[in-house]
């Protein structure tokens, strides 16, 4: 009867978190939107370019980060239909997270670690509005969460992989490639697929993805054009460690409207986001990387992750640990912590309910107040497109060059290539 219960909480929490998406995602750009695709669609079909050129801007960098698969879904979404919806994109784009769900399914049946709590658990952290900008913005989600879809089923894959050749060796190498072309981070899955094949020794396997790892390196590097560096904040390690442990523990966050509270709350993560570290550095060092490399490969994902954010956004402290565009990837931690717990015959049937009442708690913190967040910045967005509608030198949104944002969605609305009505 409880596997039932499990089985139906899981599929309510989803449900309601498809309700929030479908209620809540709406029609009109925001913040990198501006420039990642509304500029792309005019630089893309509006200005006469040949192919190559054309090609080369879906590949070109914006910042550190190559975003093919937003560029190329913009672009297809824009060929069939003739205009951008950003409803319709925000709403696709969520298509990877169920498919990131998914093969966290298969990896949890392929390690014989799958039941109805570990589901459960999984999706109080995945269908969660802890990190509603992901969820709810094109220009996050259909970033963040293609590089974690592919990173994870290209590992996946990998350590299935027998033989370099193989169908499951070929795919593992198209999805770093899309990992690689989804968001920056894609590239640590050229370097712990190659950590996997290498405690594994499948050595001809190993030959054969470092060689094209190599390629894609220095196609990236290669590609990248140099940028000035500002000499004006000089990287502080204690801010760095700050963003980081507080990262490693946002999954705990819940956004708490009272001060108090909110300042405990970050200290909370700080604490958790520490024991997050020393726990990935002691299964290391204690010899479970090598007895199953795949899930510490898998946990090593966003911890690793967090130190290339805690190092390029250092400046911004703890406030950047918890930052709701970033805190998608350290959902993912408490699952796989879950699943290493399970693995090492720590978490026993009565410290997993302990650990879904604590999982239930967050998630509904979080979606109380997390959904405030979200109407109260859709709402922002909304009045403001409203109120330059009628006074084209009012800002579009508090950060970024007013004249740059105002010229690129006057041209858009020109342009029919989207469709934005006062609400």
């Amino acid at each position: 009867m409880s596997k039932y219960i499990f089985l139906l909480l899981s599929v309510l929490i989803i449900f309601i978190f498809c309700l929030t998406l479908v209620q809540n995602a709406q029609n009109i750009p925001s913040f990198d939107d501006y420039d990642a695709t509304l500029s792309f669609i005019r630089n893309f079909y509006f200005e006469k370019r040949p192919l190559l050129q054309r090609t080369k801007l879906l590949f070109s960098f914006h910042n550190e980060h190559c975003i093919m698969i937003s560029r190329t879904s913009a672009a297809i979404y824009y060929y069939i239909f003739q205009e951008i919806n950003f409803t319709h994109l925000v709403l696709y784009q969520n298509l990877f997270l169920f498919g990131f769900f998914a093969v966290l399914l298969a990896i949890m049946r392929q390690q014989n670690l799958l039941s109805f709590p570990v589901v459960l658990f999984a999706t109080f952290f995945l269908f969660s509005l802890s990190f509603w900008q992901v969820s709810f913005y094109y220009w996050a989600g259909i970033q963040h969460y293609a590089v974690f879809f592919f990173s994870f089923l290209c590992l996946f894959l990998l350590n299935k992989t027998e033989r370099p050749g193989s169908g499951s060796f070929l795919l593992a190498v198209l999805c770093v490639l899309l990992a690689v072309c989804s968001f920056g981070n894609g590239l640590l899955t050229l370097f712990l697929g190659a950590f996997l094949l290498l405690v594994q020794k499948k050595y001809r396997t190993l030959i054969a993805w470092s060689t094209i790892s190599a390629v894609i390196l220095i196609v990236i590097f290669l590609s990248r054009n140099p940028t000035q560096i500002a000499d004006s904040e000089k990287f502080n390690f204690e801010w760095m460690g700050r963003l980081l442990f507080t990262f490693l523990g946002s999954y705990l966050f819940v956004n708490p409207s009272v001060n108090t509270l909110y300042t405990t709350n970050i200290l909370l993560c700080f604490a958790f986001g520490v024991a997050v570290f020393v726990f990935w550095l002691w299964l290391f060092f204690k010899g479970y990387a090598f007895k199953n490399p795949l899930l510490y490969v898998l946990f090593s994902m966003p911890v690793l992750t967090g130190i290339i954010i805690s190092i390029s956004r250092f400046s911004t402290k703890a406030a950047g640990g918890i930052a709701p565009r970033y805190m998608f990837f350290t959902a993912v931690i408490p699952v796989m912590l879950s699943l290493i717990l399970l693995d090492l015959k720590i978490l026993n049937k009565k410290s997993q309910q302990i650990l879904l009442i604590i999982g239930s708690m967050i998630w509904m913190s979080s979606f109380y107040n997390n959904s405030a967040a979200l109407k109260f910045s859709n709402k922002e967005l909304v009045t403001a497109i409203n109120v330059w509608q009628k006074d084209k030198s009012k800002p579009l949104i508090n950060q970024g060059n007013l004249w740059d944002y105002s010229d690129r969605l006057r041209w858009a609305i020109q342009n029919d290539v989207i469709n934005i009505q006062e609400k």
